[in-house]
């Protein structure tokens, strides 16, 4: 049902018809050109007005995708005339999700083709996307999301919580907490897309009770940043918080990268390993065939190449080490250890320096007091901070570009 009134005075189209009323709709399907796979749209209830569309309900699959959204959508016509961007509040709920075939369908929306912002590519199909994803213009919008399950290619997650907001070329899921095979995970992150070649990236990632090898295939990158943990097996608790800018294929540019890290993990083994090998010998470690370690917490900082690992305590066995240094992202380090606690008659401790193809160990004076334990530098909070301080500002257009 509509009332519709017509101004023939007016030159602009949006002017001339002004509609307003309800609609109530099932069973409907919609084809669109470009789109190889029709939309259904089991049913839709709302009122309407020119500048706002209040949904009660509205559900709609589409391909392998069904959302459900309730809500209201505002500046409806004051956004196809230019004149405001388009605002929306909605719950959003759904069964499943296919991430990479909504990043395809909503990938540049609002784009001009400038100097200032390059249009992104137009390869990518109704079901993929090749990236980079270019966060829509022009769009103000928050979505309350559960989703039972998501996918984006061979990776799923599940009982996904939390807020998505895009925000004028930005992007910041906030406070997601999800599942997948590998570990229960806590999101929060930014993505800025200025240009696509200068992509943005805040991120405070927490991955709880999760497997060291199977954060090493999740995050490559971690291998650079914390390469001992090649050396340790077993579950532990994972949190970063980083920003960064990236290029088109999501590169880190390393002269931008900072952030802080912590690792903790208890019952570990420390897997034998040439390295260890010989640090073992240095230290007149006992040989066993399985190292066990009662407990373990690192903290570093990420600065351009370089990483900062501070005084971390490692219990193992009779022996309490501490251990710190820095290494950079060629895979070069500078090490020293501290054995704190042993039933040897005497302190030892032993620096380690080089690179993986020729590390050198030598015997050194201890840096760190009998007994010394490390206390927490509180490094991933204080980003944290920083993060949500950054976030705060761009969604209330204190950060300009």
């Amino acid at each position: 049902e509509t009332d519709i009134l017509n101004d023939n005075t007016q030159k602009d189209i949006f002017l001339q018809w002004v509609a307003k009323g309800f609609i109530d709709l099932n069973n409907g399907i919609a084809n669109i050109a470009g789109l190889s796979y029709q939309i259904e749209i089991p049913s839709v209830k709302m009122n309407f007005e020119p500048e706002t569309f209040n949904i009660k309900e509205s559900k709609i699959k589409i391909d392998k995708s069904d959302f459900q959204f309730s809500g209201t959508l505002n500046n409806i016509l004051s956004y196809f005339r230019g004149d405001s961007i388009l605002r929306g509040k909605f719950n959003f709920v759904s069964n499943t999700t296919d991430i990479s075939q909504l990043m395809a369908l909503t990938n540049g929306i609002g784009y001009k083709d400038s100097t200032a912002t390059e249009k992104p590519d137009t390869e990518e199909t109704d079901s993929t996307y090749t990236g980079p994803y270019m966060v829509p213009e022009g769009i103000d919008m928050m979505l309350s999301a559960n989703i039972k399950k998501a996918t984006m290619g061979i990776d799923t997650a599940t009982n996904i919580n939390g807020n998505v907001l895009i925000h004028d070329g930005v992007l910041v899921l906030d406070g997601l907490t999800f599942e997948t095979p590998a570990a229960r995970m806590q999101l929060t992150a930014i993505y800025r897309t200025p240009r696509k070649n200068h992509l943005f990236l805040g991120l405070d990632y927490h991955m709880l009770d999760i497997e060291i090898s199977e954060l090493l295939t999740m995050i490559p990158d971690i291998d650079s940043l914390m390469p001992m943990l090649r050396s340790f097996s077993g579950r532990g608790e994972f949190h970063i918080a980083i920003e960064t800018y990236m290029d088109s294929l999501y590169n880190l540019k390393k002269s931008t990268l900072r952030g802080a890290s912590s690792i903790k993990g208890n019952d570990l083994v420390l897997m034998d390993g040439e390295t260890f090998s010989e640090i073992a010998k240095t230290l007149k470690f006992s040989k066993k065939t399985e190292n066990k370690v009662d407990s373990l917490s690192v903290e570093f900082t990420i600065f351009r190449n370089e990483i900062d690992i501070y005084p971390f305590l490692l219990v193992m066995d009779k022996y309490k080490a501490v251990i710190a240094g820095r290494h950079n992202f060629d895979l070069s380090y500078d090490y020293h250890i501290s054995v704190v606690d042993s039933p040897l008659p005497f302190k030892l401790g032993v620096d380690v320096k080089g690179n993986e193809d020729d590390l050198s160990y030598k015997l050194a004076k201890c840096r760190y007091a009998e007994y010394y334990r490390p206390s927490s530098r509180r490094v991933v909070e204080n980003k944290q901070l920083e993060l949500r301080k950054l976030i705060r500002e761009t969604l209330t257009q204190k950060v300009k570009e």
